[in-house]
């Protein structure tokens, strides 16, 4: 969930956060962050910038290059902050999906395990 926000460095301290106040698995936390990686996030950016563009009405910039650190640093309000609503609007429901496909993948594991015992 925390790697379709653009808070870059943070992603590691939320995990834990997140999984504090849900009384979730903190490893498992922490490898969920694996999602947001230098493959990954030009991808996610794109997808949460443009939906935070959208939802504030913030003229879409256009960008002739990837979307970088640099850019949503210095480009606070025209890119970090579209980019910051979209990723509150995608996160719960990345982190909602993601919930349950691992869950249905675990709980098929332990039927398939107990069957075998």
């Amino acid at each position: 969930m925390v790697s379709f926000t653009p808070l870059l460095g943070l992603h590691f301290i939320l995990a834990v956060i997140f999984a504090y106040l849900i009384r979730g698995n903190f490893i498992a936390a922490l490898i969920g962050t694996v999602v947001g990686n230098p493959i990954t996030f030009p991808f996610i950016w794109g997808l949460i910038y443009k939906i935070g563009t959208y939802l504030t009405n913030i003229k879409l910039q256009k960008i002739t290059h990837e979307i970088n650190f640099d850019m949503i640093v210095n480009q606070t309000y025209e890119i970090f902050f579209p980019m910051l609503v979209g990723g509150i609007i995608i996160a719960p429901l990345v982190w909602i999906i993601t919930y349950y496909i691992i869950y249905s993948f675990i709980a098929s594991f332990k039927r398939r395990r107990n069957k075998k015992n």
